[in-house]
Formats: C-alpha cells, sequence, structure tokens
C-alpha cells in the first residue's frame, strides 16, 4: 500500500476584527471591536506571545514539511502590522494573510484554507494554535508518524482527528510567568484533523470540543505536545479549567532547559521581558497615566 501524501498546514487568527457566526456587527460595533482590539497595549502584549511563545516552536520544528498561516485585518495599524508581516522573513513556512475585516471568521477561513491546500498531496492535515500557545518541536514530525495507524480508521470517512492531551498551561499576571502540567482532551493547540484532500473543509467548521462527534479520534498521552496561554487577555475561560482536567508528575531539574529543548522557547527570556513590561500589557500604566 502506498504511503499517502500529507500536507501539514496551520492557521492562527491574529487580533482579526470578525463577527461570530450567527451575530450581524454594525459599524459601530466593529469600530469598538477593532479600539479594543487595536489597543497599543493589547497589541503590544499579543505582539510578545507570537513572537516569544508561537514563531519559536515552529522555527523549531523537526519536519520542516508544513506551511503556517497568521490571519490579520487589512487595518490592522503600524507598527504591528509591519512587524507580523516581518516574521515571514524569519520563518519559510510562514505566510501572513491579510482579510477585509468585519467577515464571518468560520466563512471567512472557509475560503482563504482551499487558497493554500496543495493538491499534489492526498492528505490535508489541519492544526489551529492562538498567539498564546505552542507545541512540541516534534509535533509536526510525530502527527505524520502516527498517522499511520490512524489509516485503517480514516479510511472509513476520510478524517480522523489526533488529540495530544498531555502539556502546560502558562500563565502570567501580577505575579510573574508560572507553568503548570495538565492532561486534558480535545483543546485546540493539541490537536491535528486529518482529511481527504478532495473532501477536505475547514478545520474551524469542526468545533474542537465536539470533533469526537463528527470523526474517529486518537488520544496521546506518552509526551507533553502543547502549551496554552493564560492571562488577562484570554478569550477562552481557563479559570474553571479544573474540573475538566488533571495534572501529570512534572518536575525537571531545569525548567528553562526542558522548555528550550521541548518548546523552542527561551523562558528565561518571557520572564524577563513579562516582569519588565507587565504593567502596560495588562493596561495598567495606561490606566494610572489616565488617571493622573
Amino acid at each position: 500500500m502506498t504511503e499517502p501524501k500529507i500536507q501539514t498546514l496551520g492557521i492562527t487568527r491574529w487580533s482579526y476584527p470578525g463577527q461570530s457566526r450567527g451575530f450581524r456587527r454594525s459599524a459601530d460595533d466593529l469600530d469598538h471591536l477593532r479600539t479594543q482590539l487595536y489597543a497599543p497595549h493589547r497589541l503590544d502584549h499579543r505582539l510578545f506571545l507570537l513572537e516569544h511563545l508561537l514563531i519559536p516552536c515552529l522555527g523549531h520544528q523537526t519536519d520542516p514539511d508544513f506551511l503556517h498561516l497568521i490571519v490579520i485585518g487589512d487595518q490592522l495599524p503600524d507598527p504591528w502590522r509591519s512587524r507580523v508581516l516581518e516574521l515571514e522573513e524569519s520563518l519559510p513556512q510562514l505566510r501572513v494573510v491579510i482579510e477585509p475585516e468585519g467577515n464571518d471568521m468560520r466563512e471567512m477561513l472557509s475560503e482563504v484554507i482551499p487558497r493554500f491546500k496543495d493538491n499534489q498531496c492526498d492528505v490535508i492535515a489541519q492544526y489551529r494554535l492562538d498567539d498564546d500557545d505552542a507545541v512540541a518541536v516534534e509535533f509536526i514530525a510525530k502527527s505524520r508518524e502516527i498517522f499511520a495507524g490512524l489509516q485503517p480508521f480514516f479510511a472509513a470517512d476520510g478524517i480522523a482527528a489526533l488529540d495530544y492531551t498531555r502539556g502546560f498551561i502558562m500563565s502570567t499576571d501580577d505575579s510573574g510567568l508560572d507553568i503548570r502540567s495538565v492532561s486534558s482532551r480535545f483543546w485546540a493547540p493539541g490537536m491535528m484533523v486529518f482529511q481527504d484532500m478532495e473532501t477536505a473543509k475547514s478545520l474551524f467548521e469542526f468545533p474542537h470540543m465536539r470533533v469526537w462527534h463528527d470523526m474517529p479520534t486518537l488520544t496521546w498521552k506518552e509526551t507533553p505536545m502543547f502549551i496554552r496561554g493564560s492571562h488577562h487577555d484570554n478569550d477562552s475561560e481557563l479559570s474553571n479549567f479544573g474540573r475538566r482536567t488533571k495534572s501529570f508528575k512534572f518536575n525537571p531539574q531545569n525548567l528553562s532547559r526542558y522548555m528550550g529543548r521541548r518548546f523552542g522557547i527561551d523562558l528565561k527570556q518571557m520572564r524577563d521581558e513579562w516582569t519588565a513590561r507587565q504593567q502596560w500589557f495588562m493596561g495598567q500604566a495606561e490606566s494610572q497615566t489616565a488617571a493622573q
């Protein structure tokens, strides 16, 4: 049996002002959303996460055969727009996609993703990461390897998912930057969805917590495979994560060295920059200035 040729495609939405499905925004609503998303302290914080967490883990992948899209809005202001565009030069696998703002997110991504499909391949493997997420350096390579065992399930409907259940939560707050182990099912940064190229849909058509409802899935707990951010600007609510997750034993001799080898990130540099700029990132410096 011939091994299928797999295209691996990742997607990150970066501060894109779009509308949720089923909700129609007025022009005033969109302007208000832009004001929130494009606040300078917020964009600086999200750029800090993008440059120090997401980009390094992609740049250290042991299998370089992948493409990663960063979707931004067409009115993202400088200097942040230029800084994001400059990232393309630092990572050959990166493509910045500029889209008109105010579109339905799922509809927009369903139009964007087919533009980057490689129809010379048999299977497309899609994953999604936020700018405060990271994946282990062998995420791409291990997913290709494990797909071989998924093929009998994939063959039935041309779709299957791989769910990495172990990883870490990286939290940042007034007390600093902290790492804790977590084991959880169907979290977006720990998931890869394989589809037959001819019938493939956008990954965003499948809500990640209900992937098991739409396709066969395999859970993999052997090694930590993701980092998920937890901070003041999270869209996802993590305060009650303990009810749906567990921790696992994790006590490396040198945490910074482990995170560097495992995820390609410089933990000390991240901690130092967070400490130096946390008031600005959290909007506290701006609030204090306005109050004076």
